[in-house]
């Protein structure tokens, strides 16, 4: 027997063996993905760049690699989506957004304004007269324009430079009497910068009350007969919030007296007193804080005499009042009558009774709204009138539920009924209604905005409406002219004959007479005139009795009485 053979025969299968192995091994290699780099494995992608879309399948890690590795170049502005850096995932969507930009130059308009100057050396019947001609100017305005893919997409302006400026249309009107010559009834005081000023009667000699200095506006008030003068001086020329409340008889030769009260907020006269004179006041102390006070919300009643020598002692009679917003402090109005102070916070109108001894019943709420929000460190409050006969009340309201909205509304309520009745819509929040303080008449004036959608910033017009919001027309200025009144509560006071105003425009002093819609410019210089306060009023005009309203310690469908704390 052939044992090597044998022996062969048995490598030979062991060898077959090894070469089977061998080629599945080298079949298995080939079998596995052909794109596999650095161990990331290949995924399907969209690309979408030019216009185009395509399918891909790459093993690059991140956008920038897969854009670079399809040949896609980024011009400076294009953007990708998502980011260069972000790692590649199965099934993304890659967008590369061409932009560019262009940048053009216009010409633009500037549009002139029409101007009118007032004159006395012209009736109010003589034709307007153009003294210069309006012409418009003229600016240029560089625009970058942004393309994304070929589209329009925005235009920015850049820059913007005026070429010439426009001319205003000057337009001369005759204002119809010689300034510094118009008779009127009782004393007229305004403020000249910080002095005090008194015409008796007549505008032809204005005289200076001896004051003293720094008069600061908050108070300045004549007493019912004209007899006296309340006004405040400020403590200290710092800016700060401070004053001090002081009267001054207005007989020639005259001595300021200081009250020895500090840090007044409002302080006005009993119109129902003549020959021992009241006033009521509210304080506040000093803050660093914005506004530079905070409002005590406290009432003081205290008897003012004409002897010098008589001590002045004032009563506590509200100690606080927690309303809204109360750090800025309230508005207030005496009654005809002299018994009621109406008073008016950021969201309520009501009158307080000084003849009730129960603080239970002291204040009554007439009206509440929701206050508005000024987004700033100063809060809007109404200005409140009483009717001649004590029975109605008018103060502008802010109407809505949304806080921010310029819906201000003018309002009168009675007090024998408890009924609220709207006189006039959309008055704006610097409405600043004044009753005629005539009962023989019935008018009231208030300021009117120009732009009911901003009332805040909005230009403001005079007019005039009958108690019930009936026959509203504007008086002042006439129609086309701009018009620029103050903010100011106090920019107007009635005449005692309720048929003449003083007013403040243009930092000037006015008086209109209603009855004949004449208008006479008093001053005319670089002070700025504010303030005006006019007497007799009240008992000062030696009238009847007025009717005096109910107060019921009870409630009512639109007034309810509230304890003082």
């Amino acid at each position: 027997m052939d044992f090597s053979k044998r022996a062969d025969d048995r490598r030979w299968p062991r060898a077959s063996w090894w070469i089977i192995c061998l080629f599945l091994w080298l079949l298995a290699g080939c079998a596995q993905p052909e794109a596999v780099s650095n161990g990331v494995t290949a995924v399907p992608l969209t690309l979408q760049v030019d216009g185009q879309t395509f399918n891909l399948t790459s093993n690059t890690a991140t956008v920038r690699e897969l854009l670079a590795e399809a040949g896609v170049a980024l011009g400076e502005l294009d953007e990708v989506e998502p980011p260069l850096f972000t790692p590649l995932t199965s099934d993304m969507v890659i967008r590369v957004v061409r932009v560019s930009e262009t940048v053009d130059v216009i010409e633009e308009i500037i549009p002139f304004e029409r101007k009118f100057i007032r004159t006395d050396g012209m009736s109010a019947d003589d034709p307007p007269q153009i003294v210069q001609a309006g012409q418009n100017g003229t600016k240029e305005i560089t625009i970058r324009i942004v393309y994304q893919d070929g589209q329009e997409v925005s235009r920015i302006r850049t820059n913007e430079v005026t070429v010439a400026e426009p001319q205003d249309e000057l337009v001369m009107i005759g204002i119809g009497a010689n300034r510094g010559n118009v008779d009127f009834s009782g004393s007229l005081a305004y403020l000249s910068g910080g002095t005090a000023v008194l015409m008796r009667g007549s505008t032809a000699v204005p005289e200076t009350l001896n004051t003293g200095p720094g008069l600061d506006g908050r108070v300045f008030s004549l007493s019912p007969s004209g007899s006296h003068l309340l006004y405040t001086r400020v403590l200290s020329d710092t800016g700060l919030f401070g004053n001090s409340l002081w009267v001054i008889g207005t007989e020639r030769g005259a001595e300021p007296r200081e009250l020895g009260v500090e840090n007044v907020l409002w302080a006005d006269w009993n119109p129902n007193r003549t020959t021992i004179q009241q006033i009521a006041y509210t304080t506040a102390d000093p803050s660093d804080q914005p506004p530079g006070w905070e409002a005590n919300n406290d009432l003081w009643l205290a008897d003012v005499f004409a002897n010098d020598g008589t001590p002045f002692e004032p009563e506590q009679f509200i100690d606080t009042y927690p309303a809204l917003n109360g750090w800025w402090g309230g508005s207030y109005a005496w009654s005809p009558d002299g018994r009621m102070l109406a008073y008016a916070y950021a969201n309520e109108v009501g009158v307080i009774d000084t003849f009730a001894e129960e603080d239970a019943f002291k204040r009554r709420q007439l009206q509440e709204f929701t206050a508005y929000n000024t987004l700033a460190d100063w809060v809007w409050v109404p200005t409140i009138t009483w009717s001649p006969d004590g029975r109605f009340l008018a103060f502008t309201n802010h109407s809505g539920p949304d806080d921010r909205a310029m819906e201000f509304n003018s309002w009168a309520f009675d007090l024998f009924s408890s009924l609220n009745v709207q006189l006039i819509e959309q008055t704006g929040m610097w409405g600043h209604l004044h009753w005629v303080t005539n009962p023989a008449q019935s008018s009231i004036a208030f300021l009117r905005t120009a732009d009911p959608v901003d009332s805040l910033r909005s230009n403001y017009t005079l007019w005039l409406m009958d108690q019930d919001g009936s026959n509203a027309r504007q008086i002042y200025p006439p129609l086309g002219e701009n018009s620029a009144f103050p903010r100011d509560r106090q920019f107007m006071a009635w005449g005692p004959s309720g048929q003449d105003i003083a007013f403040i425009f243009d930092d000037d002093l006015f008086i209109m007479n209603v009855a004949t819609s004449i208008a006479t410019q008093i001053t005319a210089d670089d002070t700025p005139a504010s303030q005006p306060t006019w007497a007799p009023y009240g008992l000062g005009l030696s009238l009847p009795d007025l009717p005096t309203p109910e107060i019921e310690p009870t409630a009512t469908p639109n007034g309810r009485f509230l304890p003082d704390n």
